[in-house]
C-alpha cells in the first residue's frame, strides 16, 4: 500500500473491538491505534459515561471523535496507518467519515449473533447493567446495519486470528 490507510472499528460492548484493532494493527508496518474508551477516560475530573445519554454525555462522546480524528491526522501525516476503535453511531460515522475523507476511511462492524455475543459477555464477568446495555446496543447495530456503507463481520463463529483475517483482507483489497 503506498498511501497510509485509516479504518475504524466499532460494534457493541464486549464484541472484541479492542482485541482485534490492536492485532489488526500488528499486520502492517508503522500503524498506530486510537482508542475512544481511552480517550474518554483521560478526562479525569467531570468524566461523564457514555450512556445513559445526555448533555455532557454527548459533548464528552463528540470530544472524543474530534480528538481522534487530529490523532489519526498526525498519525496519518507522519506515513503510520490508523487503527480507530471506537463505539460509533451513524452522526459520529458521518463526522469520521467527513474529517478523515481524505484517507478514504474504511469502517469495519463487528456484529456477531445476540447469543454468542451475550455468551462472550458472561464469560468476562458479571455487570447487570452493562449487560443489558450490551443487549441494546447489538439490537439497534443489527437494526441500522444495512444502512451505512460498513463491512459487516459476523464473528460468531470466529476465532480472533479469523476476525482479524477478515478485516486485513478487505483492507489490503
Amino acid at each position: 500500500m503506498d498511501k497510509p490507510f485509516v479504518c475504524l472499528i466499532t460494534g457493541p460492548s464486549g464484541v472484541g473491538k479492542s482485541t482485534v484493532s490492536k492485532e489488526v494493527a500488528k499486520k502492517f508496518n508503522k500503524t498506530a491505534m486510537v482508542n475512544g474508551d481511552y480517550l474518554r477516560h483521560s478526562i479525569i475530573s467531570g468524566y461523564a459515561k457514555p450512556w445513559p445519554w445526555n448533555e455532557e454525555s454527548k459533548l464528552q462522546v463528540e470530544l472524543s471523535a474530534e480528538n481522534a480524528c487530529a490523532l489519526a491526522k498526525n498519525f496519518l501525516s507522519k506515513g503510520f496507518n490508523v487503527i480507530i476503535d471506537d463505539m460509533i453511531g451513524k452522526s459520529l460515522f458521518n463526522y469520521y467519515k467527513e474529517n478523515l475523507k481524505e484517507y478514504h476511511l474504511q469502517v469495519f462492524l463487528l456484529l456477531p449473533a445476540k447469543e454468542a455475543l451475550l455468551k462472550r459477555f458472561d464469560e468476562r464477568g458479571e455487570n447487570p447493567d452493562l449487560r443489558k446495555r450490551t443487549e441494546e446496543l447489538h439490537d439497534k447495530f443489527f437494526s441500522r446495519k444495512d444502512e451505512l456503507s460498513w463491512h459487516i463481520i459476523d464473528s460468531s463463529n470466529q476465532t480472533i486470528e479469523e476476525t482479524v483475517s477478515s478485516v486485513v483482507s478487505k483492507i489490503t483489497q
